[in-house]
């Protein structure tokens, strides 16, 4: 892990996420394993705009009750993410790289209007199966307190690195066989065709593998695929007044990507008085999203971390 100080970008707002997403696309940077340095992007004050916040709940299924909902301050970081992400000195494209978990720790409910400073860093990376593993680290602050944390944790693919074989996915999926899960009322949602072009005019990310199967397929799949945290957010609303909680930890791995269109399953259980898990899966038992939500105060050491 890198231990030098980062090297921070201030900036006076954030970037434009169609503007860096077009960065991206032109980026020819060789798929080999790089060094990380330790970056940092910070935002002194940034605050939700009304109309996006209204397309956004609109379109994953909150209500309006003066309050960002939970996953909300991760949309108002991605420019920063994406920013960091296409610096000169990260050695890896941004494109491909595929969110395999994500974890966020609220302290208190964030009203929607108030101004918020955000910092985004990445520190180092560690080599898995697949290739290397990276946490982006994002922190939001109001009024000089830290209210929100998150950490998305990215895999890049590189050459030569392990691919499950097909005798490894069925254990996959068996290994998702929970028993709490046995008891629980399922929800079929029907995930439409346009769900990605939906979200991206909510949260402004139009990665080209969320739009169009045309779009897609240049990235090596054959449908359009929803957005992990259009899923992570759809799955948070129908948790309903669980998730409204003043002190949350949030938790979400996705297991495989969610074709669109697709009918999926939604499933939660409750774990504990204040725990409650969640899973997206498909019809045909395909694993897509897993996670759980923890009310209460979170941890007086996960507060200095």
């Amino acid at each position: 892990m890198t231990t030098s100080v980062p090297s921070v970008l201030q900036l006076a707002t954030a970037p434009s996420l169609a503007t860096e997403l077009l960065r991206a696309a032109v980026d020819r940077r060789p798929a080999r394993p790089g060094e990380v340095p330790s970056l940092a992007v910070y935002v002194p004050r940034l605050s939700a705009r009304p109309d996006a916040l209204a397309r956004y709940r609109e379109e994953c299924g909150f209500q309006a009750d003066g309050f960002l909902p939970l996953p909300y301050p991760q949309v108002l970081a991605a420019p920063l993410h994406l920013a960091l992400l296409n610096r000169p000195e990260f050695p890896y494209r941004l494109l491909g790289m595929i969110h395999v978990r994500n974890h966020i720790q609220q302290e208190r409910r964030l009203e929607e209007h108030e101004p918020l400073s955000i910092r985004v860093w990445l520190e180092g990376q560690r080599e898995v199966r697949q290739g290397r593993e990276l946490d982006l680290h994002t922190e939001v602050e109001a009024d000089g307190r830290r209210v929100w944390k998150g950490l998305t944790t990215m895999l890049r693919r590189l050459p030569g690195a392990a691919e499950r074989t097909r005798e490894e996915r069925p254990r996959e999926a068996t290994d998702e066989e929970d028993p709490s899960f046995r008891d629980s009322f399922p929800t079929t949602w029907s995930v439409a065709e346009d769900t990605g072009r939906r979200y991206a005019r909510a949260s402004g990310d139009y990665n080209p593998i969320h739009l169009h199967a045309l779009s897609a397929k240049a990235f090596g799949f054959s449908r359009a695929i929803a957005h992990g945290m259009w899923t992570v957010s759809r799955c948070v609303a129908e948790l309903g007044d669980r998730a409204r909680a003043p002190a949350l930890t949030l938790t979400s791995e996705f297991k495989r990507p969610l074709p669109l269109p697709s009918r999926v399953v939604f499933q939660k259980a409750p774990r504990s008085e204040a725990a409650v898990a969640y899973r997206v899966r498909g019809e045909d038992g395909t694993p897509h999203v897993r996670g759980e939500l923890v009310t209460g105060t979170p941890n007086p050491r996960a507060r200095k971390s």
